[in-house]
């Protein structure tokens, strides 16, 4: 764990179970995910991140540093050439963090699985960034606000949803399951996720799985997809997904997916608008 208030020199333990050492809070930084970038932001720091993969537009600003395509893996030579003092992973495996240790690079991994390891992991940051108390208050606004939903979906009845992640492959779609903070999203909105047993965070499942649970509302992450944009009326053209609950009421709703699938402090967002969509009488 990082040393108490954020004092220098500090050494981290990273969820790859490495313990990294830094002199001074870095001021060079290198991020390979958006949930990574999206965190360097919200703590005041967005002016020392001198590149971010090609995923990260949130916000504005990064999206001109947005500059590293990472697919199938990182372009090791152009960041070492970036001279960075911290570099941030996410799910990169142990061979890419030990190619990158090898090339001296300060490579810090972390990887939230839930919401509560999400406010942990932003809490870690802000002490390796020297920015302990934004990073406290960033928390304390998302746990408030969290809380604020909470008692506004206390009591009231609980739809089953289906959260449709990608669909591709309609047939089979990805979906949220039970673990991770996909499903956890779904039951702090006053819903109950329609594969809560599934045992992993999102999954394949098959289309008469979906139609014999009968969902009463569906929230679409993929109405973006650059492969397979789905839409409500993409929906209702799969073969017998129009008697489903859900399409029947007019429940199929496009969401942001990317305010309820990165480990950011944008989830909240995303909590916020999925139990409004659920629950509209609690919101007016």
């Amino acid at each position: 764990m990082p040393a108490p208030g954020g004092s220098f020199p500090l050494t981290l333990r990273d969820d790859a179970g490495r313990e990294v050492t830094f002199a001074a809070p870095p001021q060079r930084i290198v991020s390979l995910a958006p949930s990574h970038t999206e965190a360097v932001y919200a703590l005041g720091a967005g002016e020392r991140l001198i590149a971010a993969d090609t995923y990260s537009d949130y916000p504005s600003d990064a999206r001109q540093k947005a500059i590293l395509n990472c697919w199938p893996k990182p372009p090791l030579e152009k960041i070492v050439s970036l001279r960075p003092d911290l570099v941030l992973l996410f799910t990169e495996g142990a061979p890419v963090v030990q190619q990158m240790e090898a090339l001296k690079l300060p490579v810090v991994k972390l990887f939230p699985e839930s919401l509560e390891q999400t406010y942990t992991t932003l809490l870690r940051l802000g002490q390796l960034l020297g920015r302990s108390g934004p990073a406290e208050q960033v928390v304390t606004e998302m746990r408030a606000r969290v809380a604020a939903v909470q008692e506004r979906v206390r009591g009231a009845t609980t739809p089953t949803v289906l959260f449709e992640l990608d669909a591709l492959d309609p047939a089979r779609p990805f979906v949220a399951g039970g673990s991770g903070f996909y499903g956890e999203l779904l039951t702090l909105a006053g819903t109950r996720n329609l594969f809560s047993d599934l045992k992993q965070p999102a999954g394949p499942v098959r289309a008469e799985q979906i139609l014999s649970r009968n969902p009463e509302i569906l929230f679409l992450g993929d109405t973006a997809s650059p492969i397979s944009p789905q839409s409500p009326d993409t929906v209702r053209r799969r073969p017998g997904w129009n008697t489903l609950k859900a399409v029947r009421a007019g429940r199929v709703y496009p969401v942001q997916s990317v305010r309820l699938t990165r480990a950011s402090p944008r989830l909240v967002e995303g909590l916020e608008e999925i139990a409004r969509l659920a629950h509209p009488e609690r919101f007016r």
